[in-house]
């Protein structure tokens, strides 16, 4: 990947984070942008696709900064803030109801959204989706059928 292309990619993907994964439109801060560049981005474009759009995931501010990429740990905030942030929202509207069970709506949508994520990522392999999720194939196969999650192709079965 060219380093000169790297601003320009960087913001397609941003662009891209906006629509696909309902963040807000955010841009690079300068430094941010400085800093993209001076990595060596082993993993190629992938890795700057997967780069910035965690970083609009994880980002409360609407320009990236260098903290929010933290390319050499991956670990800067933690996925439970994410899940709490984007709940707050929801629980606003919640409270106009009397009887509900948050908890029976929520986490079908969260071992939904993790699943499919996970089975586009490995091109449909049910091996190496079970595999990065941490549990056995048979039961990714039971969650799958009980969720209603639709895949495509047949590798890994």
């Amino acid at each position: 990947m060219l380093k000169e292309d790297l601003s320009r990619r960087a913001a397609h993907y941003i662009k891209i984070a906006a629509e696909q994964l309902d963040t807000e439109n955010k841009e690079l801060s300068k430094e941010a942008e400085e800093h993209l560049l001076t990595y060596d981005w082993p993993g190629g474009e992938k890795e700057l696709e997967t780069a910035v759009k965690r970083a609009c995931i994880l980002s409360e501010e609407p320009a990236l900064q260098i903290e929010d990429f933290d390319l050499k740990q991956r670990q800067a905030k933690s996925i439970g803030k994410f899940v709490e942030a984007r709940l707050k929202g929801f629980m606003r509207n919640i409270k106009r109801f009397e009887k509900f069970n948050l908890y029976d709506m929520v986490i079908p949508e969260v071992e939904r959204s993790l699943i499919t994520m996970v089975l586009k990522e490995t091109n449909g392999n049910q091996i190496k989706t079970a595999k990065i999720l941490g549990i056995n194939r048979n039961t990714l196969r039971s969650k799958i059928k009980k969720l209603g999650i639709k895949v495509k192709g047949k590798e890994g079965l």
